[in-house]
């Protein structure tokens, strides 16, 4: 092998394995990202469940309010009263008619939302709906 050869092989060669360092590179930062992404909606779920459990456990010594527009008030008052973990931003509202609490939570930087509706009935504070109730959704 001549001495051009010897370089130009060289040459090849380190190109080649700028080109796979640069390639893992990339991969391994797509990769985190997704790692991050997933961390963040696995907190948003997290926060979910810690809101429900939440609700459950105020409603649990309460006694039954009857007034299912009351009761919802007091479920929005015992998320009000707790402060969504950082990076978590939470809306809570009632529904137009004023019978279950709609909760949205989303996590700063990240485009999804989750939203959960709870109705007083489910936690015991005002009784059940009828079948036709049901039936016709949330209004």
């Amino acid at each position: 092998m001549t001495l051009t050869e010897t370089v130009m092989a060289s040459l090849v060669f380190s190109l080649t394995a700028a080109a796979s360092v640069h390639v893992l590179n990339l991969v391994s930062a797509s990769v985190l990202d997704l790692e991050k992404r997933q961390q963040r909606l696995d907190q948003l779920e997290a926060a979910l469940v810690a809101s429900e459990s939440l609700l459950r456990n105020e409603s649990r010594q309460a006694a039954a309010i009857g007034d299912c527009h009351q009761a919802a008030g007091y479920l929005l008052s015992i998320l009000q009263s707790s402060s969504p973990k950082p990076g978590l931003s939470r809306d809570l509202s009632l529904t137009p008619s004023g019978e279950m609490l709609q909760l949205r939570l989303a996590v700063s930087g990240l485009g999804q939302t989750r939203q959960r509706l709870y109705h007083p009935a489910a936690f015991g504070l005002c009784p059940p709906l009828s079948a036709q109730e049901v039936a016709s959704g949330p209004s």
